[in-house]
């Protein structure tokens, strides 16, 4: 509201505003154009460099019971986690882990490429209980209240407005869903 407010008042800080608010715009847009050919180029290698970060059988161990012990006893067992949204599926490793354990999946992602490889991955499972569904997690779009359980793994880092983003999910998310959110700590390692 200050800044608003100093933007009005004073007209050369308020154009020089405007121009690195169009500047942040450029290196927003050039950062996502990047990520987007990066994934495109390595997403047949994608597990294998993700796994270089941390070892995922612990994390994964981890998020399904956290999951499931969250998720309570409600339902038969194969279907604890309801109707999942697992957000950047990348190559479906998520999904496919989870997919026991939902009622149905949505594996959603920007990528084209990842959705590619996602389908490979996803094929031994039944036809209607998993969609994958090619969009941007800035603008989530499904109908309100649409998943139980909402997944972002390794993917929240990208979102230039992560608030923007968790709040697309927290309107999907059923009344008394849950958002899982596994991700980084704060590191120094951009590459």
């Amino acid at each position: 509201r200050l800044l608003a407010v100093a933007e009005q008042e004073d007209v050369a800080f308020g154009r020089r505003c405007a121009e690195d608010r169009q500047h942040l715009d450029a290196i927003r847009s050039a950062r996502e154009t990047h990520a987007l050919d990066w994934f495109s180029r390595h997403a047949e290698e994608w597990d294998e460099l993700r796994s270089l970060h941390i070892e995922d059988g612990p994390v994964e161990a981890a998020l399904t019971e956290m999951l499931l012990d969250l998720a309570g006893e409600a339902g038969p067992s194969q279907a604890r986690l309801g109707r999942m949204l697992d957000v950047g599926t990348g190559t479906g490793r998520m999904a496919e882990l989870l997919a026991p354990h939902a009622a149905r999946v949505v594996a959603f992602d920007k990528s084209p490429d990842m959705l590619r490889i996602a389908r490979a991955r996803l094929q031994h499972l039944r036809a209607d209980s998993v969609e994958l569904v090619q969009g941007d997690f800035a603008q989530i779009p499904f109908a309100a209240r649409s998943f139980d359980t909402v997944l972002f793994h390794q993917v929240l880092h990208y979102a230039q407005a992560p608030e923007a983003v968790l709040a697309g999910a927290a309107r999907v998310t059923a009344p008394g869903g849950r958002i899982a959110i596994v991700d980084f700590a704060a590191h120094d390692r951009e590459d």
